[in-house]
């Protein structure tokens, strides 16, 4: 008789680890604070939820082929399908064939989002809308992320992997922020801190479980308690360093991302004499042509069209990243809300557009909040307008036509410029250098002012009492030619027999001016509504905007540098500019001799002093090199020879004096121990010191106290150079006060 003996049946599912719930929390842990850095990104919630739907089914997809048995690399492989099939109904909310199943244009939107929206993400001025394509990236992330991490963290033996792909996620999160993170204690801190946790319990189960399964290992209890209260007192000691760390720019992609240019787009100052009257024949001419009208603001409200910021020689033009350290000066997309720091409350601006405007520049008021298109008829060319937030203008290339009104959300912001401002600190050395063709005029017209601000007003009035307006349009005004030129300023303006021009001119040469003197300044076009709203090409005009202490940037109007006299032909040519010559007070004329001498004057018995000989004072030297010395030796003996407290006070302040004349600098107001960390002397000494002091009992003798003083004194002398060792010794720093 045989015995059949049967095998059990190998199971089509693998159970999940024991500890597969603690690495599953903390790969959700460690995500949220990496995509926590999309906060000030988008705005509104909605990315949030598709961040978490991709963590959540990255991770779930990760779970289902580990649990059928399938390997890591199915995973990995397979990731690409599932993200097909689901980011067009989660990130994108399209929808597809039955149940969610994407057709072909809603793959083709996927596919070209996954590659585009990283740049337009970049391009767009924060907070970008939670909607349309740029939702694709958190989406992507935690998707492709998590259940990478997932897979890793539960068949990986190594510890530090899985933690791996959500570090990568924390660096694309940070490259796609800001320079300054969204939370230092979060983001830093925080990640790093989860992350040691995570992979010191691992690295536990792992040496634990080494016979068998990776995660199959106990860790005891106490072990975990330890290894959580290492990491929590390094973040606690941390914390306290982080307002100290020195605030350095980090490169993210939407600083290295090249912007939209506007570079060579044609400027209203450079098509200045379009909205001037050059006659019947000129067919563009838009002098006396209904533009805009603008509802909702104020008569007197300036509307600014475009703002020119650098100059080339050739014309004024816009640039970006005109500024080292501000970002904001860049032209990017715009989204529902716009990022755009002033104070004041937010007002409704709505500009209907009357006639053809077929320059790309979009005229606004104060520093724009959002922008919409009044009718829908127009909003597909939203995703066309550049904002730049350092100037307050706006660019959508190929202008505007009729129907394409819009609304802007703005706050007015103070414009005011007076004399007694201070100005920007830090020149502008590009305009700078660009101006000085112009540096005789701006110097010799500046003479006498006593602040640098004054200077620009006194150099505005003598270019208006200087100059004459004309657009050259009629008769022999003709000769009076258009440009910006630096031929054109110097030559053809300002060192001209006749100072000739109109806004283009006027605001070109002031700004440069301005900029010669050391004070930041930029050229501006646009108007000041009057109060039916309605501007007419002839409205226009040009100014310029000076930069003052605090940031701003404060308008000098056209009135107070252009003039408005016409030129007659008979004007009086104008002497070239030069400067004054040197006031020299008029020499008195010698006084002549008289013939007869004068009667000599009477002897006496009377001798004259003697001046006190000069030899003492040639002592004061070898003197003075004696004395310093001299009196630090005995101050420290005095200071050792102390009583009690006294002399343990002393001999702290021996140290401090020995590194303030050996050049160390010593923190002041400052506790003894950090006194102490910022010399390299041991804290145990400073301590001692404290203990002598603020004890209630006696302290004890100070004598083995000096004699460290003595041993530590040598040893900062001895990490000084020779030069700065001998220099100690007659340095009278320290016999001067110190801040305490």
């Amino acid at each position: 008789m045989s015995t059949v003996t049967s095998t059990p049946k190998r199971s089509r599912t693998r159970p999940l680890p024991p500890y597969a719930g603690i690495d599953l929390l903390a790969i959700s842990v460690l995500t949220a604070m990496a995509i926590s850095g999309f906060w000030p990104v988008f705005d509104g919630y909605r990315w949030l939820v598709v961040a978490g739907a991709g963590a959540v089914i990255g991770a779930g997809w990760a779970l289902l082929i580990i649990t059928v048995r399938l390997g890591m690399d199915i995973v990995l492989e397979s990731m690409a399908v599932v993200y097909l099939l689901t980011a067009g109904g989660i990130a994108l909310g399209a929808g597809g064939y039955f149940l969610g199943i994407p057709d072909p244009d809603v793959l083709n939107r996927v596919l070209a989002g996954t590659f585009t929206s990283w740049r337009t993400l970049a391009e767009t001025a924060p907070p970008a809308d939670s909607s349309g394509a740029v939702l694709i990236i958190p989406y992507a992330l935690t998707y492709f992320l998590c259940c990478t991490a997932t897979a890793m963290a539960l068949r990986s033996r190594r510890a530090a992997l899985p933690v791996l792909p959500l570090f990568v996620m924390l660096v694309l999160v940070l490259l796609l922020g800001f320079a300054q993170p969204f939370s230092v204690v979060l983001q830093g801190i925080g990640f790093g801190a989860a992350a040691l946790l995570w992979i010191g319990h691992r690295g536990m189960r792992i040496e634990a479980g080494r016979t068998t399964d990776v995660a199959l290992g106990v860790v005891p209890l106490g072990r975990v308690v330890s290894a959580v209260a290492v990491i929590a007192v390094v973040a606690a000691a941390t914390l306290p360093f982080i307002d100290s760390i020195e605030p350095q720019r980090r490169e993210v992609v939407r600083e290295v991302v090249e912007p939209y240019d506007a570079a060579y787009i044609e400027t209203p100052l450079s098509a200045f004499r379009r909205f001037r009257d050059q006659g019947p024949d000129v067919f563009n001419n838009l002098a006396d042509t209904k533009l805009f009208r603008v509802r909702g603001a104020e008569a007197g409200t300036r509307v600014r069209i475009a703002v020119m910021d650098r100059y080339d020689g050739e014309r004024w033009y816009a640039a970006n990243d005109t500024s080292e350290t501000d970002f904001s000066d860049r032209f990017l997309r715009v989204s529902s809300r716009i990022d755009n720091d002033a104070a004041g409350e937010e007002q409704l601006y709505t500009f209907f557009v009357r006639a053809r405007w077929d320059l790309a520049w979009v005229p606004t008021i104060g520093a724009m909040q959002a922008f919409e298109f009044y009718d829908d008829y127009a909003a597909d060319r939203l995703p066309d307008l550049r904002y730049n937030r350092s100037t307050d203008t706006a660019v959508l290339p190929g202008g505007l036509d009729l129907r394409e009104d819009y609304v802007i959300t703005a706050i007015p912001v103070a414009d005011r410029l007076t004399p007694r401002m201070k100005p920007w600190p830090r020149p502008d050395e590009t305009l700078r250098d660009a101006a000085a063709f112009l540096d005789l005029p701006a110097q010799a017209w500046s003479l006498d002012a006593r602040t640098p601000m004054e200077g620009v007003f006194k150099v505005a009035d003598r270019l208006r009492e200087r100059g004459r307006y004309s657009d050259g349009a009629f008769g022999w005004e003709t000769k009076f030619e258009a440009g910006q030129d630096s031929i054109r300023l110097d030559e053809g303006f300002i060192n001209a027999p006749a100072t000739v021009g109109n806004d283009e001119q006027y605001a070109a040469a002031m700004a440069l001016l301005v900029n010669r003197l050391g004070i930041p300044a930029r050229v501006a076009v646009g108007t000041v509504l009057g109060n039916n709203g309605v501007i007419k090409g002839k409205h226009l005009d040009a100014w310029v905007e000076v930069r003052v202490s605090h940031g701003s940037w404060r308008v000098l109007p056209t009135r107070t540098f252009m003039s408005h006299r016409s030129p007659r032909r008979d004007d009086v040519r104008l002497a070239p500019v030069s400067m004054p010559p040197e006031r020299t007070g008029p020499q008195k004329p010698p006084r002549e001799r008289p013939d007869e001498q004068l009667p000599d004057p009477p002897v006496t018995d009377q001798q004259p002093d003697e001046p006190l000989p000069t030899w003492p004072l040639l002592l004061l030297l070898p003197l003075s090199v004696v004395l310093i010395p001299a009196a630090k030796t005995a101050r420290r003996r005095r200071r050792e020879a102390a009583w009690l407290t006294a002399a343990w006070i002393g001999g702290w302040d021996e140290l401090l004096d020995s590194a303030r004349d050996l050049g160390v600098a010593v923190p002041p107001r400052s506790t003894r121990p950090a006194q102490a960390t910022a010399l390299g002397l041991p804290t145990a000494l400073a301590r001692d010191v404290d203990v002598a002091v603020f004890s209630p009992a006696h302290p004890p003798s100070a004598e083995t106290f000096w004699t460290e003083v003595k041993t530590w004194r040598e040893s900062l002398k001895s990490s000084a150079s020779p030069l700065r060792r001998a220099w100690a010794l007659f340095n009278p720093a320290s016999l001067l006060p110190r801040r305490r």
